[in-house]
């Protein structure tokens, strides 16, 4: 198909991507002829996943229908620095660092998913993060076409907090040396019990791309930032993204362990991504 071959040669991606998430498709056309429009998927996935990917390949799939279709990132709702500053101010000083729950401009998601689901011109945001920073507001995606798909795609999506017991033990070096009395891993905690599930519930469906271990997201995170070196000629050093990893891995490691009970739809992933549908 003409769509797919453009899609193909515009990701340089393998001959072998559309059998490879196909399970998605087949999956995604008997949800969608039981389901009313609008419609907002979500999928969760770790760093290097490939939720992103996936993302745009069901717009083009959809866009083919005639189903207009729009995509957002959690990323893309992240907090300015001034306001992580903050927040750091306020709670913890590793709020400073975008990534987990309090970091993002939730209750601008949550207005914008609502509007959207009510057929209602909706903003969608975009955040630049060479910089660290939102494009300014003329690089927004303005909505007006109402839309009959909205794919919202991230990596905590879906997540329930975790228990006292569970924030009791530190997970990684970070949270040893940097959070030794729990206050950011419990503030992080409350803002995902809170308003995270908030716009959770917005999801008419959620479909999780299972890593299967956090290690294995390490080495493709790795992975991303070596291309991104390649490709840009600037990114973090190798200790740097061990570092930047280790704001992740609660969450990362909790939704391995919880969220295939949660899911709609489970693909575990092997180590080359290859996607099979977990029953």
């Amino acid at each position: 198909m003409r769509w797919q071959t453009e899609f193909l040669e515009k990701h340089t991606l393998l001959k072998s991507y559309p059998d490879n998430v196909q399970c998605v498709l087949d999956w995604l056309e008997q949800v969608l002829s039981k389901q009313k429009c609008p419609f907002c998927l979500a999928i969760n996935g770790a760093q290097g996943s490939g939720k992103s990917t996936l993302s745009e390949y069901l717009r083009a799939y959809l866009e083919s229908q005639g189903i207009t279709t729009e995509i957002v990132s959690l990323d893309d709702f992240y907090l300015s620095k001034a306001q992580r500053v903050e927040r750091a101010t306020q709670y913890h000083p590793l709020f400073n660092v975008r990534g987990v729950p309090g970091t993002h401009d939730i209750s601008f998601a949550i207005e914008q998913v609502k509007r959207f689901k009510n057929s209602e011109d909706f903003i969608l945001p975009r955040f630049n993060k060479a910089i660290d920073e939102p494009y300014s507001t003329d690089r927004w995606l303005y909505c007006k076409n109402k839309p009959k798909v909205l794919i919202f795609e991230g990596w905590c999506l879906g997540l329930l907090p975790q228990s006292e017991a569970q924030l009791n033990i530190p997970m990684n070096n970070l949270e040893t040396t940097q959070d030794s009395n729990g206050k950011y891993r419990v503030r992080v905690n409350q803002f995902l019990s809170d308003e995270y599930q908030a716009l959770f519930a917005l999801f008419d469906k959620l479909v999780f791309l299972n890593a299967q271990s956090f290690e294995r997201v390490y080495s493709w995170r790795l992975q991303q930032e070596h291309q991104l070196i390649k490709r840009a000629g600037t990114g973090m050093s190798d200790e740097a993204v061990t570092i930047f990893i280790q704001y992740f891995e609660r969450l990362t490691r909790w939704g391995i362990e919880s969220l295939s009970a949660r899911s709609d739809l489970h693909i575990k992933l092997d180590e080359n991504r290859q996607f099979s549908v977990a029953t």
